[in-house]
């Protein structure tokens, strides 16, 4: 008989312990203050990092390499775009860097600087990214970079153009030579020379120095992580977090309750 008891005192107080969907839903709607308030402090939170965060933007810079025509009619660079990219990284970079700092007395620069090539060409790409306040900064920074970047090509340009005109005249004398000559190659030396002064000439009118087609030009749409994502996933953590919070609500009144039961 007295396990029976026993039994039956089990079974009620496992019927106790167990509720339904529907009455787990009942405890969390009593619940909506603490959701109500956790929705708010999430949007809160979220309307506060959307009004802190500075939009950021790109500000590109397109250098053309000084280049020259080939004698295939390919235009070529004085330097391939790797060489230059390179030079930038290891020793331009560094040197207008330590300018910057020394005039503006900061620790650090504010921006990062990114140099690409595009495909199949001999443009490069150079690219900060930071939010309007810094734009003054960059643009001086670009600029500097730039110049620099073009007194280096424009001692290549000049080597490259001494060097064609010597050859230039070499052949027009060559060509003057052989138009006076009576030989019998003389006609073919002729030809030969005629289309190596054609060549060199169009070669040394070909050779361009070093430019840029625009500096420190800022983007049109901010770029990261877009408003309206950062609003979205606000929205969605809200109405997540709300239900969990109040389910440790739920869980922290039971174990305060048993325990001052335990207690008295």
């Amino acid at each position: 008989m007295k396990d029976v008891n026993n039994d039956q005192g089990e079974a009620s107080l496992s019927s106790t312990e167990n509720i339904s969907l529907v009455e787990f839903v009942v405890l969390l709607l009593k619940q909506w203050k603490v959701m109500l308030l956790t929705i708010v402090l999430v949007l809160g939170a979220t309307a506060a990092i959307l009004f802190l965060k500075a939009d950021k933007y790109d500000y590109t810079t397109m250098y053309s390499i000084a280049s020259f025509e080939t004698s295939e009619g390919l235009k070529r660079g004085v330097e391939t775009p790797q060489e230059v990219i390179a030079k930038i990284e290891n020793i331009f970079l560094e040197q207008e860097r330590r300018a910057i700092l020394a005039e503006s007395e900061s620790a650090s620069l504010p921006f990062e600087m990114d140099i690409s090539n595009p495909e199949n060409t001999i443009l490069l790409r150079i690219t900060s990214v930071a939010d309007n306040s810094y734009q003054p900064l960059i643009e001086k920074f670009h600029e500097g970079l730039i110049e620099t970047l073009k007194e280096d090509q424009a001692n290549l340009v000049e080597s490259l153009r001494n060097s064609l005109q010597q050859q230039y005249e070499a052949y027009s004398e060559a060509l003057a030579v052989a138009q006076e000559s009576n030989s019998e190659g003389a006609s073919e030396l002729v030809a030969s020379y005629f289309e190596k002064v054609f060549l060199l000439g169009r070669r040394l009118e070909s050779v361009n120095e070093g430019e840029s087609s625009q500096t420190a030009v800022r983007s049109l749409e901010p770029v990261g992580i877009n408003n309206s994502f950062i609003l979205a996933i606000g929205l969605v953590l809200s109405f997540v977090l709300a239900p969990v919070v109040a389910m440790f609500s739920i869980f922290a009144k039971k174990v305060v309750g048993t325990y001052r039961k335990s207690n008295q």
